[in-house]
């Protein structure tokens, strides 16, 4: 996609159809563990969701809650994405967060453990009833795991990837796992970028990725 122009942070419309014809052409895009770059590019999320044709509910563990408003004439965002589809997919049933430190308004407060610690989730209610017996997508932003695990181009959690591992299988393992993506690191241009932080936020991918594999194949 890197020759697609309005596509960083800001996903303008255009970028958006391209983007989304371009998936058109692979079979069930929102399938899958994708690897979608770093955090500027989680409006993928919204991209991959808008293939799911059926119920879902969408589980977030990131250190924000991208559920700001659009801004620049409603333009989709890393930061406004899960927001937008909370607002305009009739798919959707439930949108659980869980990682932030705080929450705008709008959500129902819930603990989840992890390890010792206990994070804040929020669930945010879509259209109909949300039970466990629908199938779940699953979205991670590594910025939730604190910087011995990986380097990330926004502010970080405190999370190891032990913690986030038992986060993951308490809230998703034995669902149905329709989908799964990945954010969180460094681009080259970033201040940070190294031969080591690159190795470390490989690491960070592959364990996780081994982590979600686990989770979507129980079912």
């Amino acid at each position: 996609m890197k020759d697609v122009e309005g596509r960083n942070m800001y996903c303008d419309d255009e970028a958006y159809r391209i983007i989304r014809e371009r998936l058109s052409a692979i079979e069930r895009p929102a399938s899958g563990i994708h690897l979608i770059d770093t955090g500027n590019y989680h409006y993928m999320s919204r991209v991959f969701t808008s293939f799911i044709e059926e119920p879902y509910d969408l589980l977030l563990i990131d250190n924000h809650t991208d559920m700001q408003e659009a801004s620049f004439g409603g333009l989709l965002s890393c930061g406004s994405w899960a927001r937008e589809v909370l607002e305009k997919d009739e798919h959707l049933r439930t949108l659980t967060v869980i990682g932030p430190g705080k929450f705008e308004d709008g959500g129902d407060e819930i603990k989840v453990a992890a390890g010792a610690r206990k994070l804040t989730g929020c669930a945010y209610r879509g259209k109909g009833y949300a039970g466990d017996e629908l199938p779940l997508y699953i979205s991670v932003d590594k910025d939730v795991m604190e910087k011995s695990e990986c380097i990330t181009n926004w502010d970080q959690g405190d999370l190891t990837i032990g913690e986030l591992e038992e986060l993951l299988k308490g809230s998703a393992g034995g669902r149905k796992v329709i989908g799964a993506d990945i954010c969180g690191g460094l681009s080259e241009t970033d201040p940070g970028y190294t031969d080591e932080s690159c190795t470390k936020n490989l690491s960070s991918d592959i364990k996780l990725i081994k982590i979600l594999k686990e989770i979507t194949e129980e079912k």
